[in-house]
Protein backbone atom coordinates (compact mmCIF):
# COMPACT_ATOMS: atom_id res chain seq x y z
CA UNK A 1 0.00 0.00 0.00
CA UNK A 2 1.32 3.86 -1.04
CA UNK A 3 -0.04 6.02 1.25
CA UNK A 4 1.41 9.51 2.20
CA UNK A 5 0.49 9.70 6.02
CA UNK A 6 -0.42 7.82 8.74
CA UNK A 7 -0.94 8.59 12.44
CA UNK A 8 0.41 10.45 14.12
CA UNK A 9 1.79 11.95 10.78
CA UNK A 10 -1.78 13.00 9.37
CA UNK A 11 -3.49 16.41 8.40
CA UNK A 12 -6.94 14.84 6.36
CA UNK A 13 -9.15 12.40 6.35
CA UNK A 14 -6.21 10.20 4.34
CA UNK A 15 -4.48 9.71 7.37
CA UNK A 16 -7.89 8.46 9.05
CA UNK A 17 -8.42 6.32 6.33
CA UNK A 18 -5.17 4.38 5.85
CA UNK A 19 -5.33 4.34 9.90
CA UNK A 20 -8.83 2.07 9.91
CA UNK A 21 -8.51 0.48 6.76
CA UNK A 22 -5.21 -1.13 7.40
CA UNK A 23 -6.26 -1.76 10.90
CA UNK A 24 -9.09 -3.50 9.67
CA UNK A 25 -7.96 -5.43 6.59
CA UNK A 26 -5.34 -6.90 8.64
CA UNK A 27 -7.52 -8.01 11.80
CA UNK A 28 -9.18 -9.66 8.24
CA UNK A 29 -5.96 -11.70 7.78
CA UNK A 30 -4.49 -9.41 5.09
CA UNK A 31 -0.60 -8.58 5.53
CA UNK A 32 0.29 -5.36 4.43
CA UNK A 33 3.20 -3.26 4.10
CA UNK A 34 2.39 0.49 4.26
CA UNK A 35 5.00 3.06 2.28
CA UNK A 36 4.98 6.43 3.48
CA UNK A 37 7.37 9.47 3.69
CA UNK A 38 9.84 9.48 6.55
CA UNK A 39 7.79 11.57 9.50
CA UNK A 40 10.05 11.63 11.81
CA UNK A 41 6.96 10.98 14.09
CA UNK A 42 7.84 7.44 14.84
CA UNK A 43 4.90 6.10 13.24
CA UNK A 44 3.71 2.93 15.33
CA UNK A 45 1.93 -0.06 13.27
CA UNK A 46 -1.25 -0.51 14.40
CA UNK A 47 -1.19 -4.47 13.91
CA UNK A 48 1.17 -7.34 13.72
CA UNK A 49 0.31 -7.42 10.15
CA UNK A 50 0.72 -4.01 9.36
CA UNK A 51 4.61 -3.22 8.69
CA UNK A 52 5.15 0.73 8.45
CA UNK A 53 7.92 1.51 5.38
CA UNK A 54 9.11 4.66 5.51
CA UNK A 55 11.17 6.34 2.42
CA UNK A 56 11.90 9.20 1.91
CA UNK A 57 11.77 12.45 4.19
CA UNK A 58 8.50 14.75 3.21
CA UNK A 59 6.73 16.82 5.28
CA UNK A 60 4.24 18.00 3.06
CA UNK A 61 0.38 17.55 3.94
CA UNK A 62 -1.29 15.49 1.14
CA UNK A 63 -4.45 18.03 0.67
CA UNK A 64 -2.32 21.01 -0.95
CA UNK A 65 -3.38 23.91 -2.83
CA UNK A 66 -0.69 24.47 -5.64
CA UNK A 67 -0.73 27.44 -7.94
CA UNK A 68 -0.24 27.13 -11.63
CA UNK A 69 3.46 28.47 -11.07
CA UNK A 70 4.03 25.60 -9.31
CA UNK A 71 4.57 27.97 -6.47
CA UNK A 72 2.95 26.59 -3.21
CA UNK A 73 1.97 28.92 -0.37
CA UNK A 74 3.27 26.88 2.27
CA UNK A 75 5.65 24.46 0.84
CA UNK A 76 7.58 26.80 -1.84
CA UNK A 77 9.55 25.68 -4.89
CA UNK A 78 10.09 21.86 -2.61
CA UNK A 79 6.86 20.52 -3.45
CA UNK A 80 6.94 18.42 -6.47
CA UNK A 81 11.05 17.92 -5.86
CA UNK A 82 9.42 16.01 -2.66
CA UNK A 83 6.91 14.45 -4.19
CA UNK A 84 9.27 13.17 -7.17
CA UNK A 85 11.85 11.64 -4.94
CA UNK A 86 9.50 9.76 -2.29
CA UNK A 87 7.88 8.13 -5.69
CA UNK A 88 11.55 7.16 -7.14
CA UNK A 89 12.83 5.82 -3.97
CA UNK A 90 9.26 3.92 -2.89
CA UNK A 91 9.07 2.49 -6.20
CA UNK A 92 12.96 1.00 -5.52
CA UNK A 93 12.01 -0.64 -2.18
CA UNK A 94 9.10 -2.09 -3.14
CA UNK A 95 10.08 -3.65 -6.09
CA UNK A 96 13.11 -5.32 -3.62
CA UNK A 97 10.04 -6.37 -0.93
CA UNK A 98 8.09 -7.86 -3.51
CA UNK A 99 10.48 -10.08 -4.37
CA UNK A 100 10.58 -10.94 -0.66
CA UNK A 101 7.72 -10.54 0.73
CA UNK A 102 5.51 -11.84 -2.73
CA UNK A 103 2.65 -9.26 -2.67
CA UNK A 104 -0.47 -10.05 -4.47
CA UNK A 105 -0.61 -6.30 -5.64
CA UNK A 106 -0.37 -3.07 -5.30
CA UNK A 107 -3.26 -0.49 -3.42
CA UNK A 108 -2.03 3.88 -3.61
CA UNK A 109 -3.93 6.53 -2.98
CA UNK A 110 -4.62 9.81 -4.58
CA UNK A 111 -2.05 11.49 -6.65
CA UNK A 112 1.53 11.50 -4.95
CA UNK A 113 1.77 7.70 -5.43
CA UNK A 114 0.92 7.34 -8.95
CA UNK A 115 4.41 7.41 -10.26
CA UNK A 116 5.50 4.70 -7.61
CA UNK A 117 2.72 2.38 -8.30
CA UNK A 118 3.34 2.76 -11.86
CA UNK A 119 6.84 2.14 -12.34
CA UNK A 120 6.85 -0.64 -9.46
CA UNK A 121 3.44 -2.62 -11.34
CA UNK A 122 5.68 -2.03 -14.41
CA UNK A 123 8.80 -3.95 -13.10
CA UNK A 124 6.80 -6.42 -10.98
CA UNK A 125 3.63 -7.15 -13.35
CA UNK A 126 1.33 -6.56 -10.14
CA UNK A 127 -2.35 -5.30 -10.45
CA UNK A 128 -2.66 -2.23 -9.26
CA UNK A 129 -5.33 -0.54 -7.14
CA UNK A 130 -5.94 2.67 -6.45
CA UNK A 131 -8.00 4.65 -4.60
CA UNK A 132 -9.01 8.62 -4.99
CA UNK A 133 -10.20 10.28 -2.09
CA UNK A 134 -10.30 13.50 -3.63
CA UNK A 135 -9.00 14.95 -7.53
CA UNK A 136 -7.60 18.13 -8.12
CA UNK A 137 -10.38 19.37 -9.47
CA UNK A 138 -11.96 18.81 -5.56
CA UNK A 139 -9.01 20.55 -4.13
CA UNK A 140 -9.08 24.18 -5.55
CA UNK A 141 -11.41 26.09 -8.34
CA UNK A 142 -8.43 26.13 -10.70
CA UNK A 143 -6.81 23.56 -11.34
CA UNK A 144 -3.36 22.91 -12.10
CA UNK A 145 -3.27 21.02 -15.43
CA UNK A 146 0.27 19.36 -14.42
CA UNK A 147 -1.76 17.62 -11.11
CA UNK A 148 -4.45 16.65 -13.68
CA UNK A 149 -2.50 14.86 -16.03
CA UNK A 150 -0.82 12.78 -12.93
CA UNK A 151 -4.24 11.68 -11.80
CA UNK A 152 -5.13 10.91 -15.81
CA UNK A 153 -1.80 8.83 -15.93
CA UNK A 154 -2.53 6.69 -12.29
CA UNK A 155 -6.65 6.33 -13.94
CA UNK A 156 -4.93 4.80 -16.91
CA UNK A 157 -2.80 2.66 -14.64
CA UNK A 158 -4.66 0.88 -12.63
CA UNK A 159 -6.33 -2.16 -12.65
CA UNK A 160 -9.39 -1.27 -10.91
CA UNK A 161 -10.24 2.30 -9.34
CA UNK A 162 -11.62 2.76 -5.50
CA UNK A 163 -13.90 6.10 -5.81
CA UNK A 164 -14.84 7.04 -2.21
CA UNK A 165 -18.39 7.84 -3.31
CA UNK A 166 -20.71 8.44 -6.71
CA UNK A 167 -19.20 11.70 -6.70
CA UNK A 168 -15.87 11.06 -6.79
CA UNK A 169 -16.48 8.43 -9.80
CA UNK A 170 -17.72 11.18 -11.67
CA UNK A 171 -15.18 13.03 -11.02
CA UNK A 172 -12.59 9.74 -12.09
CA UNK A 173 -14.24 9.87 -15.41
CA UNK A 174 -13.63 13.44 -15.95
CA UNK A 175 -10.17 12.42 -15.93
CA UNK A 176 -10.52 9.36 -18.30
CA UNK A 177 -11.63 6.43 -16.20
CA UNK A 178 -13.37 3.79 -17.65
CA UNK A 179 -16.59 3.82 -15.70
CA UNK A 180 -16.41 -0.51 -15.68
CA UNK A 181 -13.48 -0.54 -13.51
CA UNK A 182 -14.64 1.75 -10.78
CA UNK A 183 -15.83 0.53 -7.85
CA UNK A 184 -17.66 3.08 -5.29
CA UNK A 185 -16.32 1.91 -1.37
CA UNK A 186 -17.81 4.85 1.02
CA UNK A 187 -15.45 5.21 3.86
CA UNK A 188 -17.00 4.57 8.08
CA UNK A 189 -16.44 5.84 11.16
CA UNK A 190 -15.47 4.05 14.59
CA UNK A 191 -18.67 5.43 16.00
CA UNK A 192 -17.87 4.04 19.22
CA UNK A 193 -14.86 5.84 19.63
CA UNK A 194 -16.58 9.13 19.10
CA UNK A 195 -19.73 8.28 21.33
CA UNK A 196 -17.56 8.07 24.29
CA UNK A 197 -17.24 12.34 24.25
CA UNK A 198 -16.90 13.98 27.66
CA UNK A 199 -19.08 16.51 26.60
CA UNK A 200 -15.82 19.07 26.70
CA UNK A 201 -13.42 20.22 28.83
CA UNK A 202 -13.32 22.86 31.33
CA UNK A 203 -12.01 25.53 29.21
CA UNK A 204 -14.10 25.44 26.29
CA UNK A 205 -17.22 25.73 28.68
CA UNK A 206 -15.61 28.80 30.68
CA UNK A 207 -15.66 30.31 27.15
CA UNK A 208 -18.84 28.80 26.03
CA UNK A 209 -20.66 30.69 28.89
CA UNK A 210 -24.09 28.51 28.55
CA UNK A 211 -24.18 29.68 25.00
CA UNK A 212 -25.45 27.74 21.74
CA UNK A 213 -22.14 26.58 20.35
CA UNK A 214 -21.32 25.97 16.34
CA UNK A 215 -18.77 23.95 14.95
CA UNK A 216 -17.05 23.76 11.84
CA UNK A 217 -13.93 21.32 11.72
CA UNK A 218 -11.72 20.82 8.83
CA UNK A 219 -8.87 22.15 7.04
CA UNK A 220 -8.97 25.89 6.58
CA UNK A 221 -8.97 25.95 2.68
CA UNK A 222 -11.16 27.41 0.02
CA UNK A 223 -12.62 23.75 -0.14
CA UNK A 224 -13.87 23.40 2.81
CA UNK A 225 -15.92 26.34 2.81
CA UNK A 226 -14.91 28.49 6.10
CA UNK A 227 -15.67 31.57 4.84
CA UNK A 228 -19.28 30.72 4.33
CA UNK A 229 -19.43 29.81 7.47
CA UNK A 230 -18.51 33.21 9.33
CA UNK A 231 -20.93 35.03 6.51
CA UNK A 232 -23.92 32.31 7.68
CA UNK A 233 -22.85 33.31 11.31
CA UNK A 234 -23.23 36.85 10.96
CA UNK A 235 -26.82 35.98 10.00
CA UNK A 236 -27.13 33.76 12.76
CA UNK A 237 -26.33 36.43 15.32
CA UNK A 238 -28.55 38.77 14.42
CA UNK A 239 -31.17 36.40 15.50
CA UNK A 240 -29.44 34.72 18.18
CA UNK A 241 -26.25 37.36 19.29
CA UNK A 242 -25.27 34.85 22.01
CA UNK A 243 -24.17 32.09 19.59
CA UNK A 244 -20.55 30.87 19.67
CA UNK A 245 -19.31 29.81 16.53
CA UNK A 246 -15.96 27.58 16.92
CA UNK A 247 -13.58 26.76 14.08
CA UNK A 248 -11.13 23.53 14.27
CA UNK A 249 -8.44 22.80 12.03
CA UNK A 250 -5.78 24.68 10.46
CA UNK A 251 -4.63 25.73 7.26
CA UNK A 252 -2.99 29.02 4.69
CA UNK A 253 -6.48 30.89 5.18
CA UNK A 254 -6.51 31.15 8.69
CA UNK A 255 -5.22 34.69 8.72
CA UNK A 256 -7.85 35.84 6.65
CA UNK A 257 -10.41 34.03 8.40
CA UNK A 258 -9.51 35.73 11.50
CA UNK A 259 -9.25 39.08 10.02
CA UNK A 260 -13.07 38.02 8.12
CA UNK A 261 -14.48 38.05 11.73
CA UNK A 262 -13.03 41.03 12.73
CA UNK A 263 -14.71 42.80 9.77
CA UNK A 264 -17.66 41.24 10.07
CA UNK A 265 -17.70 42.82 13.61
CA UNK A 266 -18.14 38.81 14.76
CA UNK A 267 -14.79 38.49 16.42
CA UNK A 268 -16.36 38.23 20.16
CA UNK A 269 -18.43 35.30 18.90
CA UNK A 270 -16.10 32.93 17.08
CA UNK A 271 -13.35 30.92 18.62
CA UNK A 272 -10.51 29.41 16.66
CA UNK A 273 -8.78 26.58 18.10
CA UNK A 274 -6.58 25.60 15.52
CA UNK A 275 -5.07 21.56 15.57
CA UNK A 276 -6.98 19.17 17.68
CA UNK A 277 -5.92 16.12 18.98
CA UNK A 278 -8.07 12.99 18.42
CA UNK A 279 -9.00 13.11 22.33
CA UNK A 280 -9.93 17.35 21.93
CA UNK A 281 -11.92 16.19 18.45
CA UNK A 282 -13.99 14.23 20.83
CA UNK A 283 -14.71 16.79 23.22
CA UNK A 284 -15.46 19.20 20.99
CA UNK A 285 -17.94 17.31 18.92
CA UNK A 286 -19.58 16.31 22.62
CA UNK A 287 -19.59 19.92 22.99
CA UNK A 288 -21.39 21.24 19.95
CA UNK A 289 -24.84 21.70 19.21
CA UNK A 290 -24.42 21.61 15.79
CA UNK A 291 -21.93 20.49 13.29
CA UNK A 292 -22.03 22.16 9.45
CA UNK A 293 -19.88 20.93 6.84
CA UNK A 294 -19.86 23.59 4.39
CA UNK A 295 -17.67 22.31 1.56
CA UNK A 296 -17.35 23.35 -2.13
CA UNK A 297 -16.38 19.93 -3.29
CA UNK A 298 -16.34 17.13 -0.33
CA UNK A 299 -15.57 13.87 -2.01
CA UNK A 300 -16.97 12.21 1.02
CA UNK A 301 -16.64 13.80 4.50
CA UNK A 302 -15.52 11.74 7.19
CA UNK A 303 -15.95 14.65 9.93
CA UNK A 304 -19.79 14.43 9.45
CA UNK A 305 -20.18 10.89 10.22
CA UNK A 306 -17.96 11.69 13.32
CA UNK A 307 -20.11 14.59 14.88
CA UNK A 308 -23.36 12.24 14.19
CA UNK A 309 -21.83 9.17 16.07
CA UNK A 310 -21.37 12.30 18.97
CA UNK A 311 -24.78 12.67 18.72
CA UNK A 312 -23.96 16.17 17.50
CA UNK A 313 -26.98 17.17 14.89
CA UNK A 314 -25.47 18.16 10.89
CA UNK A 315 -25.68 20.34 8.28
CA UNK A 316 -23.63 18.95 5.47
CA UNK A 317 -23.47 20.59 1.73
CA UNK A 318 -25.05 19.56 -1.03
CA UNK A 319 -21.64 18.67 -2.80
CA UNK A 320 -20.86 16.15 -0.36
CA UNK A 321 -20.39 12.48 -0.88
CA UNK A 322 -21.17 11.43 2.88
CA UNK A 323 -24.41 13.19 2.06
CA UNK A 324 -25.17 9.56 -0.40
CA UNK A 325 -25.05 7.70 2.24
CA UNK A 326 -27.27 9.50 5.15
CA UNK A 327 -30.62 10.60 5.79
CA UNK A 328 -29.82 11.74 8.92
CA UNK A 329 -28.33 15.21 8.16
CA UNK A 330 -29.72 18.72 7.01
CA UNK A 331 -27.84 19.00 3.21
CA UNK A 332 -27.44 23.23 2.57
CA UNK A 333 -25.40 24.96 -1.38
CA UNK A 334 -22.68 26.03 -0.17
CA UNK A 335 -23.48 29.08 -2.02
CA UNK A 336 -26.69 29.71 -0.17
CA UNK A 337 -25.46 32.19 3.30
CA UNK A 338 -29.37 32.86 3.76
CA UNK A 339 -30.06 29.10 3.62
CA UNK A 340 -27.34 27.86 5.57
CA UNK A 341 -28.34 30.31 8.40
CA UNK A 342 -31.77 29.42 8.18
CA UNK A 343 -31.12 26.09 9.12
CA UNK A 344 -28.27 26.56 11.88
CA UNK A 345 -31.55 28.61 12.95
CA UNK A 346 -34.16 26.37 12.87
CA UNK A 347 -31.70 23.45 14.90
CA UNK A 348 -30.64 25.46 17.57
CA UNK A 349 -33.96 27.34 18.20
CA UNK A 350 -35.95 23.70 18.31
CA UNK A 351 -34.99 21.14 20.08
CA UNK A 352 -36.76 18.69 18.71
CA UNK A 353 -35.48 19.14 15.77
CA UNK A 354 -32.12 18.93 16.64
CA UNK A 355 -32.97 15.61 18.86
CA UNK A 356 -34.40 13.69 15.76
CA UNK A 357 -31.52 14.81 13.45
CA UNK A 358 -29.01 13.65 16.52
CA UNK A 359 -30.84 10.04 16.69
CA UNK A 360 -30.96 9.75 12.96
CA UNK A 361 -27.54 10.54 12.30
CA UNK A 362 -26.32 8.14 15.54
CA UNK A 363 -28.36 5.51 13.29
CA UNK A 364 -26.35 6.54 10.15
CA UNK A 365 -23.03 6.17 11.89
CA UNK A 366 -23.60 2.70 13.25
CA UNK A 367 -24.39 1.67 9.53
CA UNK A 368 -21.10 3.17 8.25
CA UNK A 369 -18.31 1.15 10.19
CA UNK A 370 -14.81 0.45 8.72
CA UNK A 371 -15.37 -2.84 8.64
CA UNK A 372 -17.81 -2.86 5.97
CA UNK A 373 -15.26 -0.89 4.49
CA UNK A 374 -12.33 -3.19 4.31
CA UNK A 375 -14.52 -6.01 3.20
CA UNK A 376 -15.49 -4.09 0.59
CA UNK A 377 -11.77 -3.04 -0.40
CA UNK A 378 -10.98 -6.87 0.04
CA UNK A 379 -13.28 -8.27 -2.76
CA UNK A 380 -11.81 -5.20 -4.97
CA UNK A 381 -8.83 -7.10 -4.16
CA UNK A 382 -9.66 -10.57 -5.59
CA UNK A 383 -11.09 -8.78 -8.29
CA UNK A 384 -7.90 -7.31 -9.26
CA UNK A 385 -5.96 -10.52 -8.82
CA UNK A 386 -8.27 -12.25 -10.25
CA UNK A 387 -7.97 -10.28 -13.90
CA UNK A 388 -4.52 -10.48 -13.60
CA UNK A 389 -4.40 -13.89 -13.71
CA UNK A 390 -6.59 -13.63 -17.15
Amino acid sequence: MIGWEFPPFASGGLGVHCLELTSRLCAMGVEVDFFMPKSGEGVNSSHPNLHIIEVAKADISPYIFVSKSRRHTTYGENLMHAVEQYNKECAAVLVQRAKERGYSLIHAHDWLGVKAAGEAAGKTRLPIVHTFHSTEFDRTSVPWDFLVDIERQGVQNADLLIAVSRRTKAQLMRLGANEGKIRVVYNGVDAQKFNNGNGGNAALERFRQGRKTVLFFGRLTEQKGPMQFLHAAKKVLQVMPGTLFIVAGKGDMLPLLINTAIELGIKDNVMFLGYLSEEDQKRIYSAADLYVMPSTSEPFGITALEAMSAGTPVIISRTSGVGETVKGALLVDFWDINGMAQKMLSVLKYPVLGSSLSNAGKEDAMKMSWEKTAQSTIEVYNEAVARGKQ
